[in-house]
């Protein structure tokens, strides 16, 4: 079987569902909740394994940094059969209401990076068969363009975490390309005013290219900046493993694989 270029993984991985984090260490970290863990590769920023949740094969695979490292992993996972996919990451607080470890659910994500407006063709760009894929791939609303998750997916991310009783809200999260904008304390009050509840970088490319793909794609996010705290003291903290912040990541990790044991348990 051929090896897809950047994830170097194949159909004969044996899994249809894969959990999604951002930070490759974050794949090891996920292994202790499988079971029959297998290394399977580690390409630049893709590391990835598979292993077993409740009889079902499970993929995990870290997709890097940003939308666009983030699409080529999921065009290349669409390539190989994956059919469900959920993202767990980190993100900022763009409410108050929101506290260190509490999980965002995504029905929606705003279009603030180049890689899904790219897909979506929302700054005009021509599309291959020369049609927009706008109308097909998000919303617009009040100016601000969003792309959605699958229902279905969605549906089951929050059955997980209210059976589970991890605190959570769901909502739409904000995605960009630049972390360190000057103007960016500036756009974080703009969304907030808008009810955005939270910032990423990856969440509306895996979303605009897992419509485009005919992929479920959810999003499960873990709080780790709290609204208007600095940025870097945030991710250092969670980097270092702060309480909260790690215990949200393994919420994270525990809501996205029941919630793929139940949509494959009730699909296939």
């Amino acid at each position: 079987m051929k090896k897809m270029p950047h994830i170097q993984l194949d159909a004969g991985i044996g899994a249809v569902s894969a959990i999604l984090p951002g930070d490759p260490a974050r794949v090891d970290a996920i292994a202790p909740f499988l079971q029959d863990v297998r290394p399977i590769a580690f390409n630049r920023e893709y590391k990835s394994i598979t292993g077993t949740y409740q009889g079902i094969r499970i993929l995990a695979i870290s997709t890097g940094m940003g939308g666009a490292s983030a699409a080529i992993c999921l065009e290349e996972l669409a390539d190989i059969g994956i059919k469900n996919i959920i993202r767990i990451g980190s993100c900022g607080a763009l409410q108050s209401s929101l506290a260190i470890g509490d999980l965002v659910l995504c029905d929606r994500a705003v279009c603030d990076d180049g890689t899904s407006r790219s897909y979506a063709g929302v700054m005009g760009y021509a599309m291959p068969d020369g049609e927009s894929r706008r109308d097909a791939l998000i919303t617009e609303s009040d100016s601000i363009y969003y792309t959605h998750a699958d229902p279905r997916l969605l549906s089951a991310c929050q059955t997980a975490a209210e059976k589970l009783r991890f605190s959570h809200r769901i909502g739409a999260t904000r995605c960009h390309d630049a972390l360190y904008l000057k103007q960016k304390p500036l756009l974080d009050e703009f969304y907030s005013g808008k009810g955005v509840l939270a910032s990423d970088m990856e969440t509306a490319a895996l979303f605009t290219v897992g419509n485009l793909r005919g992929i479920r794609t959810a999003s499960i996010l873990n709080v780790v900046v709290e609204w208007k705290k600095s940025i870097s003291e945030g991710i250092s903290s969670y980097k270092d493993g702060a309480a909260a912040s790690a215990d949200g990541e393994k919420r994270t990790i525990r809501t996205a694989l029941k919630a793929l044991a139940h949509i494959e348990k009730n699909d296939y």
